[in-house]
């Protein structure tokens, strides 16, 4: 049965601590270098000074004309612009370039010169200016002044080899340019050292552009408050101020311009629409000319009139017409002896006087008819008389009957003429609507645009912008950067921060552990021992050293490897590690030792069979009968059995000659059997094997063990090959395997726990 230790738990505001214990030295001395370096900062840094202003911005107001039929569809002057266009005009790079050019922003004054020095505006006794510049581009130079009196200074520029004396208010010829120094009216002159700083236009506007904002105070607001930091306030002052002027001026600019270009563009449609309306006008008058037309209206309403005269005297002369068809076939049969009605007489004067005289005879017919028969010679007589009336009847409805033809086809053409003519009003009529639209549409086009015309030229005349100042820039009473307090806290932030972001770094890319969280931050095996430094090259450690910190671990090692083999049957102790010189010869044989000396009877077996070391802490020689040789069969158990001179509870097994084939020897059943031998006569066997990071030897013997003590070296053991614990225990399933650290200097933090009670008792 074993004890499975439960492995200490992380704690990091621990490993935080042991980290500045471990480091204290360095962690006081870059605080001290990243405060002075603060303070230095401080010294050397120009002071800005926050200069802010405010403008309101505001749109063109629209001008439309409600009258007009275009209900103001134009605008005369940007009726559409964009309010959030103007902030991004007043942080325009061109803005800002008239500014640097119109107060010479790319030329500065100091006093003094060197870091120390300080800009100054209107203190100096004099102005800086470039005239003739030489080179596409200047390249920034400082110019050192030394006023020698009100009419000489010296100037100098190690650049430029430049030593020489000049005369205030004459240009002194420089490489890039002709620089001249005005003397301002009123100055005193007296002796001092000024600098001339002069940079190229372009990085002068670069340098205004990172320091300048102008930003909406909010989204419910036109108001754009304007920010500046600069070292000198008064200049900074100025600076915002033309800014703000130069903004509105540009403003004024350019509204005049779309202005004159809307007038232009107004005075061009002017004389096109006059055209197009004069073009509509002459066409309208052709139109009506050729069609005879005054008033279309008059003109439908006598149409309409005659086709109604036309077709009523059409439709009478055609039921006239009719009724002397039918008088003309009743004449035409003989058989027919009755009278004609007097109200079928046609209106014809000879026709009427026939008619008459035929009715006469007919009814005198009648009468003879009463008397007399047909037959008569008086009934004959008047059927004759009858036959030539009725013949001369017939002959004067026939001359009748052509005439009425005549006149009733005469009406019928005039009635169709009439109605053609009637028929064609109506697309007459939508032809002068069309040109009198046309016309009525150019005109009030016309009218507008000569109303639009005088509106933009009385808006020309105004001077004043939309947008204004609502505060002039003023500058803060002290300086807002840097801050002192600021700069303080950061440096003492950085005096911390990069000290420890050096040491994490280093932990987090050292290769080697240094301490009992290294381990922990790989592997949950439990750490059941931690052994201190010795300073032994060779052997066992000295036995006098009783109170010793490498005594005292072992001591502890030996009281929990004993409380986890806490079974007769669990004897066998093997001892590994990654590589070679992680110490694990060295543990297998104090391991040993301190076993002894509690009165147990211990064996040392010397099985890392490739390179030995074991034999030779002991005085023995690895050459002589050993392991090696009892598997061959050569010596027996008893013969391989050394005693040492350390204790005589303590025994060793050599590994005997070195042999090519250490992996075979160790998987021959033999060894088992030794072992089991072994196990009745000893209370411990504690086995040097070779280390499992380079062969397999150890993985051959972990099958006959009871433990497998695992050994990492302080400052050694690369932190991959804590790895290869994890891949024993998940891969290999090797069982109850604990780790050993060796080389521990308990003088530092680092390991929990460490000291093992030295000094307890002591006086």
């Amino acid at each position: 049965m074993t004890i499975e230790l439960e492995p200490q738990k992380k704690n990091g505001f621990k490993s935080f601590k042991i980290m500045l214990l471990n480091h204290w030295k360095l962690f006081l001395l870059s605080m001290i270098v990243f405060v002075a370096l603060g303070y230095a900062y401080l010294k050397i840094a120009p002071p800005q000074y926050l200069i802010s202003s405010a403008l309101v911005v505001e749109a063109q107001p629209t001008q439309a004309a409600p009258s007009s039929a275009f209900g103001g569809g134009i605008s005369t002057i940007n009726s559409n612009e964009n309010l959030k266009n103007e902030g991004d005009v007043l942080r325009t790079r061109n803005l800002i370039e008239e500014t640097v050019k119109t107060l010479n922003l790319n030329i500065k004054l100091f006093s003094g010169s060197g870091l120390l020095s300080k800009e100054i505006y209107d203190e100096s006794p004099f102005d800086a200016a470039t005239v003739n510049q030489k080179v596409d581009t200047i390249k920034k130079r400082a110019y050192e002044i030394n006023v020698i009196n009100r009419n000489t200074f010296h100037i100098s520029n190690a650049d430029e080899n430049l030593d020489v004396n000049g005369t205030f208010g004459k240009p002194l010829k420089l490489q890039q340019f002709d620089l001249m120094l005005q003397p301002r009216a009123g100055a005193s002159f007296s002796q001092a050292t000024y600098s001339v700083q002069v940079t190229s236009e372009d990085e002068a506007i670069g340098t205004l552009l990172k320091s300048y904002d102008a930003e909406f105070s909010d989204k419910t607001t036109t108001a754009v408050d304007i920010t500046l930091y600069y070292p000198v306030a008064k200049r900074g002052e100025i600076i915002v101020d033309h800014i703000m002027r130069q903004y509105l001026k540009d403003n004024i600019a350019t509204k005049k311009a779309k202005i004159d270009s809307m007038l232009t563009f107004i005075n061009n449609r002017i004389a096109i629409v006059g055209s197009e309306l004069a073009n509509i006008e002459g066409n309208y008058e052709q139109y009506k000319s050729n069609q005879g037309i005054a008033d279309i209206n008059e003109q439908s309403k006598v149409l309409v009139g005659n086709a109604n005269d036309y077709d009523n005297q059409y439709t009478n002369q055609k039921v006239q017409l009719s009724v002397i068809y039918q008088l003309e076939k009743f004449l035409k049969d003989p058989e027919n002896k009755q009278s004609i009605p007097g109200s079928l007489i046609v209106q014809d004067a000879s026709f009427t006087s026939g008619l008459n005289d035929y009715n006469a005879l007919i009814l005198q017919r009648q009468k003879k008819l009463l008397s007399y028969t047909d037959a008569s010679p008086l009934v004959v007589n008047i059927d004759e008389q009858l036959a030539i009336a009725r013949q001369n009847l017939l002959q004067t409805i026939k001359y009748y009957r052509q005439s009425i033809e005549l006149k009733t086809a005469r009406l019928g053409d005039q009635t169709n003429l009439a109605k053609g003519n009637l028929k064609g009003v109506p697309q007459k009529q939508r032809a002068l609507n069309d040109y009198g639209r046309q016309q009525e549409l150019k005109q009030q086009l016309y009218v507008y645009l000569l109303q639009k015309r005088e509106e933009t030229a009385l808006a020309k005349t105004s001077n004043i912008p939309t947008s204004h100042i609502i505060d002039n820039a003023k500058s803060s009473k002290e300086p807002a950067k840097p801050l002192k307090p600021v700069i303080y806290l950061l440096s003492a932030l950085l005096g911390f921060i990069v000290p420890f972001a050096y040491v994490n770094n280093k932990t987090q890319q050292h290769i080697i552990i240094n301490s009992e969280q290294d381990i922990q931050n790989y592997t949950d095996v439990s750490i059941i021992g931690k052994i201190g430094h010795s300073n032994i090259s060779k052997g066992v450690m000295i036995e006098n050293s009783a109170k010793s910190a490498v005594t005292e671990s072992f001591r502890t090692l030996r009281t929990k490897i004993q409380n986890i083999l806490n079974s007769e049957d669990n004897k066998i102790i093997m001892v590994t590690s990654s590589v070679n010189g992680e110490g694990k010869t060295f543990i297998s044989a104090n391991l040993a030792n301190i076993l002894a000396k509690a009165d147990k009877k211990v064996l040392l077996m010397e099985l890392d069979l490739r390179k030995p070391k074991l034999s030779e802490m002991f005085n023995h020689s690895s050459e002589a009968a050993g392991y090696s040789d009892y598997l061959q069969g050569s010596v027996d158990l008893a013969d391989i059995i050394k005693s040492t001179e350390l204790s005589e509870n303590l025994f060793l097994i050599s590994s005997g000659p070195v042999v090519a084939n250490a992996s075979e020897m160790l998987l021959n059943k033999k060894t088992k059997m030794m072992l089991d031998i072994l196990k009745e006569k000893f209370d411990y066997i504690i086995i040097d094997s070779s280390p499992l990071g380079l062969v397999s030897d150890a993985l051959i013997l972990e099958k006959y063990v009871d433990m497998t003590v695992y050994i990492c070296r302080h400052n050694y053991t690369n932190t991959e090959q804590i790895n290869l614990v994890n891949q024993l225990r998940s891969k290999d399933n090797v069982e109850n395997m604990y780790l050993v650290i060796n080389d521990v200097d308990f003088a530092k933090a680092g390991y929990f726990g460490y000291g093992y009670g030295l000094g307890y008792g002591n006086d």
